[in-house]
């Protein structure tokens, strides 16, 4: 099976997964002139936040029911047996996933049980901590029937905690990854102003853009539970984790993160009628996956030298094919933060949820009817990546088949594809789009240029751009994407903490073939 047939073909994951993970995507200007990239407009997306209280179907495959479904959804309860200490103002609900009646499709409002332990102690200005998805600054409280409706504003670690060790060293099996959606995920899409496509650009925050169409695709049947009740994938509440991975779909674009044994990945298409036809495979290849943390909070403070690193990624693999019809009239640009995240249930006694997320951004620049360019490379990931001891580490990176060899395609002018993706892996609690705690990040900028067909006679030009980014820290660190999404669904005057970050590029490699004046530029 080739990976363009992959991404047609049902991928299940089964059982569960022991790591929280979240991604971040950066924009490369590669593959020359013709590839540059615009800075990207915020486009965000919103719910309505009622986290309407649905009666469910009947449960359905191997999913557990009840309270240990909704901890695989919702996260775990606080942990209250004296291993950390929480700032005075959090409100602990007791219960934890179960008494939480739903959620939002944007994972902003909760609905809680008005009953529950420590209800009656929520108000704006607190922290609510029901679970570790459920967690965060009261901005909003509204009586929903005998229940609460909770909109919350992301938290810090040290907002939650007075102190704490979070403290793990695991091995990660991705046999166990369980699949989250949260459909109306804020930031999850923009798109470059001016820029042309099916995705219409828009400088306007209240334009359809921001209520963008998301749908998914399922590989079996949706998990939905008894009590505590959880809206069903079709409903306009955050759907239940599942087993079966989820290809999401916005216009004519089709996204599918895959968790399978010795690879975490994603794929992108973007294929309608006979205009641009896109194909990307990202794929981390891994062994023995291991995640290490070591965090300390002391009255309140982040102890210094924390540390967070991912082991066990031992290479990784782009394949990029595209074709246009009709040329520059079928080029697209868009940037996305994938609304699923891959989730494993946490070990009793860890107050935070383990993620992995991912982000991207492609733009293609194709010239002349029935353009096509394809390429593919592989390289060699030696050593952890994250945060040890406070500095951030990085693997040694080689190559294994170099994209440069595999360009080819038909163009009568020049033309080429940048991509740029990111898998970030995170332990952390606040709500889906904002999560705290520490994380680490792997970003690779990518962009090949095939030459004119008429410059064949003298010489037919390839070029390839690569850069390799780690990422790392332990606060909140979210885009400028989600941070305006997230301004705009809550109440005038709500603050966002976010940590400010660096990524430390640890490979960067260009060439051009062949080395001749008319494709140097020179002479």
């Amino acid at each position: 099976m080739t990976r363009g047939q992959a991404l047609r073909a049902p991928i299940v994951a089964g059982g569960r997964w022991n790591t929280r993970w979240t991604p971040h995507v950066r924009v490369a200007a590669v593959a020359g002139a013709l590839l540059a990239l615009v800075m990207l407009a915020g486009c965000t997306s919103a719910a309505d936040g009622t986290g309407q209280d649905r009666e469910p179907p009947a449960a359905t495959g191997n999913m557990p029911e009840g309270e240990d479904a909704a901890a695989l959804t919702y996260g775990a309860g606080p942990v209250e047996d004296g291993s950390v200490t929480y700032q005075p103002d959090v409100v602990l609900i007791e219960g934890g996933p179960g008494a939480i009646r739903s959620a939002g499709a944007d994972g902003v409002t909760w609905t809680i049980d008005g009953q529950a332990g420590g209800a009656a102690g929520i108000e704006v200005g607190k922290v609510m901590y029901a679970s570790s998805r459920a967690a965060g600054r009261v901005v909003e409280v509204r009586p929903a029937g005998d229940d609460l409706a909770v909109t919350l504003a992301p938290v810090t670690l040290t907002e939650v905690f007075r102190d704490a060790r979070f403290h793990t060293d695991r091995r990660i099996e991705q046999s166990e990854t369980l699949y989250q959606e949260v459909p109306d995920r804020p930031g999850a899409v923009s798109v470059p102003p001016g820029g042309e496509g099916a995705v219409s650009p828009s400088t306007d925050p209240a334009s359809s853009l921001a209520r963008p169409a998301f749908t998914s695709r399922r590989s079996g049947p949706v998990a939905t539970v008894g009590r505590p009740r959880i809206a069903s994938a079709d409903g306009a509440g955050l759907p239940p984790a599942r087993e079966d991975n989820v290809t999401w779909s916005y216009g004519d674009w089709e996204v599918q993160p895959v968790a399978s044994p010795g690879e975490l990945g994603l794929k992108i298409v973007h294929e309608v009628g006979a205009g641009l036809k896109l194909f990307i495979d990202f794929a981390l290849h891994t062994g023995d996956l291991r995640v290490r943390s070591d965090v300390s909070i002391a009255n309140g403070r982040l102890g210094s030298g924390s540390t967070f690193v991912v082991e066990g990624v031992d290479a990784f693999s782009l394949d990029i094919a595209a074709g246009a019809a009709d040329g520059a009239d079928n080029n697209k640009r868009i940037r996305v933060e994938i609304p699923v995240e891959l989730t494993v249930p946490v070990l009793p006694g860890e107050p935070l949820m383990y993620s992995n997320t991912w982000k991207f951004v492609v733009a293609t620049a194709l010239s002349g009817d029935n353009t096509t360019v394809t390429a593919g490379g592989r390289w060699r990931l030696d050593g952890p990546l994250g945060i040890v001891d406070g500095r951030t580490v990085t693997p040694s990176m080689t190559v294994e088949k170099s994209i440069m060899d595999s360009i080819s395609g038909v163009s009568v002018g020049a033309s080429g594809v940048a991509a740029a993706v990111e898998a970030k892996f995170q332990l952390g609690l606040g709500i889906p789009a904002a999560f705290a705690g520490p994380y680490a990040k792997f970003v690779v900028d990518a962009g090949v240029t095939n030459g004119s067909a008429f410059g064949a006679p003298l010489a037919r030009c390839r070029s390839a751009k690569l850069e390799a980014k780690v990422g790392a820290g332990v606060g909140l660190s979210i885009s400028s994407e989600v941070l305006k999404a997230l301004r705009k669904l809550l109440p005038a005057g709500a603050k966002v903490e976010t940590e400010s970050e660096s990524l430390t590029s640890f490979f960067k490699k260009s060439d051009t073939q062949p080395k001749v004046p008319l494709c140097l530029g020179s002479g």
